[in-house]
């Protein structure tokens, strides 16, 4: 919080940025500057949530309501903001933009709470996987099952698929396959070709002694900190906040901090309920409200605003991508009908990448 400028927080009302804040005012000689984005869709919307926290530690809040209107008004700039393509941190290029408005500078963030204290469903998956007989059967005996589930149109069955057929079922063999866009079998039927080992497996094997000696849930951490922390989420919060010229602190990847949680015990880490190591830790400060609601997740409604509002801008952006003979002929096209007509195994993940992706190769005259 040392800062010659004026310096805020984003506040969604989730565990990471509430405890951030609460502990901001426990410092702090004068109320928090504090930022949300909110939502008219009611499923989407977690106002409730962060004025609530506002109202506790009285803080100067500013919630910032994104319409589609709105969203569309702001993409070209947030798309012309991104140095490599980037499906996610769209949200935070807005509120972003809203924070330097109202002359803030610096802008603490609660990023980091989920990847360091097992908030991801993935984080007991992982423990399932491991403490289970499923590595202990032989990849001949997996793939037949594999096969089996690989046919069916749901992501969900298909990455079970995927993780069956792995050659290894440790670390650098599974992790990948909780953070792909898309399953193998979705991939090759974009590109025919996704046999390869990802960047990430590669990485995580070449690490694998080490990362070994860990707990198994600091082993995900460690996963996440290499792969999706350093290439997404922070790579994204950065260019999105810089292009308002705001800088973002992540007050969760303070190494020293990473570095204790790291090597604390499954026993102790394990939630009992959402990241409660992080919460006992700083009792009384979160209210049950927070801490026991459901979570959803900081997301955009993109499903609705893809078949409306950005309809136009979608299917310009894939037929391009479509002109550039890199996929299966006519695959883009029948995908993008197939989700527009609500069928079943068509997620607006996959095809929002792609969409970002042919306006970036466009942007960049490739």
């Amino acid at each position: 919080m040392i800062s010659d400028v004026r310096l805020g927080a984003f506040l969604s009302g989730g565990i990471d940025s509430s405890a951030v804040v609460g502990l901001m005012s426990e410092v702090s000689d004068q109320p928090v500057d504090t930022f949300s984005v909110t939502f008219g869709e009611e499923e989407y919307d977690e106002s409730q949530y962060s004025n609530l926290i506002a109202k506790k530690f009285n803080t100067r809040h500013t919630s910032v309501e994104l319409s589609p209107k709105d969203f569309l008004d702001e993409m070209p700039a947030a798309l012309a903001a991104v140095d490599s393509p980037t499906g996610d941190g769209f949200n935070t290029y807005v509120v972003s933009k809203a924070t330097k408005k109202a002359g803030i500078t610096v802008a603490l963030s609660g990023l980091g709470g989920d990847e360091l204290f097992a908030g991801y469903p993935y984080f007991f998956n992982w423990l399932d996987i491991q403490r289970g007989l499923l590595p202990k059967i032989p990849r001949l005996f997996r793939r037949p099952l594999s096969a089996a589930l690989s046919t069916s149109k749901r992501s969900k069955y298909q990455r079970i698929a995927d993780i069956l057929a792995a050659e290894t079922l440790d670390l650098a063999g599974v992790y990948p396959m909780f953070r792909q866009v898309m399953s193998k079998q979705t991939a090759g039927g974009y590109f025919q070709n996704s046999n390869g080992r990802s960047s990430l497996e590669k990485m995580l094997d070449e690490k694998r002694d080490a990362v070994a000696q860990f707990p198994l849930l600091s082993q995900i951490s460690i996963a996440e900190m290499i792969g999706y922390t350093q290439n997404v989420l922070l790579k994204d919060t950065d260019q999105f906040s810089m292009a308002s010229a705001l800088e973002v602190r992540e007050p969760y990847f303070d190494y020293l901090l990473v570095e204790y949680v790291l090597g604390i015990p499954d026993s102790i880490k394990f939630p009992k309920y959402p990241k409660s190591l992080l919460v006992e830790s700083i009792a009384p400060l979160l209210p049950d409200e927070i801490v026991h609601r459901e979570k959803k997740g900081f997301v955009l409604p993109w499903e609705r605003w893809m078949r409306n509002e950005l309809k136009d801008l979608c299917e310009s952006r894939l037929r391009q991508l479509e002109e550039r003979a890199i996929f299966a002929p006519g695959q883009l096209d029948r995908k993008w009908n197939a989700f527009q007509n609500g069928a079943d195994g068509v997620r607006w993940s996959e095809l929002w990448h792609l969409v970002v992706l042919a306006d970036w190769l466009e942007r960049n005259g490739f």
